[in-house]
């Protein structure tokens, strides 16, 4: 992290001092690259781009956004409408600072009115190093990569997690559930309206979602994809006035793509109260 803070804080002292040597892009963006690598690679149409960057406005160098300092590079599409020239320019290894035009920036790329806080012509500065470059072959690769890891950390995590719970039973699916307390009143099935209560958490506890503690418990039809399959069929399991504590594995979750605060292929619990079938 420090050798990433010292590259940014040379590459900002360079640019402090670029003066006249700024080009122009057809466009109207000012930019000027620092320290060029000839026989890296260069980004063509279509690619992702790696890039730490900082961007402030220029006028009082306000922080808008930056990555140097915690070494969190963001991938952005090297069609970006508002830098794809720049990012034209650049190969990989590159440093680079861009100045844009606040108004083009926001609605071009964030497509929307800047700020209202922004003076009229103002502009926003970007500095940038490209850490690297992928086709949409390599993206795809490097992504199962990424999915392969949380498939193995999940598994690891859900089966201590299991290991520690008693009366755990399991479904074809992969469904686990504990019934805590079962129900004495309508089976649900598909088709049942029904009423219920819960907290879901992963599994370090870490609490993303409940209703526990509001008056009106949340209400769907079972078995007809309104929620997760692992609600949908562990739902079809109880009765009402039971509890039951459910251990979805990713696939009956959400799967791949994952949701919110729900990375992807991560396995979650929930405490279930089935207040009422209709």
């Amino acid at each position: 992290m420090k050798k990433s803070i010292y590259l940014f804080a040379a590459v900002a002292a360079f640019f402090a001092s670029c003066g006249n040597k700024l080009e122009n892009t057809e466009s109207g963006v000012q930019y000027q690259i620092f320290d060029h690598n000839e026989n890296e690679r260069m980004p063509q149409a279509g690619e992702m781009l790696l890039l730490n960057f900082k961007m402030a406005i220029e006028s009082n160098d306000s922080l808008m956004m930056e990555t140097f300092t915690d070494n969190q590079p963001r991938y952005i599409p090297a069609d970006e409408a508002s830098l794809k020239e720049v990012f034209a320019k650049l190969a990989k290894g590159d440093s680079a600072v861009a100045f844009i035009n606040a108004d083009t920036l926001y609605q071009r790329s964030f497509g929307m009115p800047k700020p209202e806080n922004l003076k009229a012509g103002e502009r926003v500065k970007m500095i940038m190093k490209l850490v690297d470059i992928f086709n949409q072959g390599e993206m795809e690769k490097k992504r199962m990569e990424q999915i392969n890891e949380l498939k193995t950390k999940d598994s690891l995590a859900l089966s201590g997690y299991v290991s520690t719970l008693q009366n755990v039973q399991q479904t074809t699916s992969g469904l686990r559930y504990v019934a805590e307390k079962e129900g004495t009143g309508k089976q649900a099935k598909k088709g049942s309206r029904v009423n219920v209560k819960y907290k879901g958490y992963f599994m370090n506890g870490e609490v993303f979602d409940q209703n526990m503690d509001k008056d009106e418990p949340f209400e769907f039809v079972v078995g007809l994809g309104q929620v997760i399959p692992g609600w949908d069929e562990g739902l079809s399991l109880m009765k009402e006035g039971a509890r039951y504590k459910m251990i979805i594995p990713w696939p009956l979750a959400y799967g791949e793509r994952g949701m919110g605060p729900i990375l992807p292929c991560t396995s979650l619990i929930f405490d279930v109260e089935l207040v009422k079938v209709n």
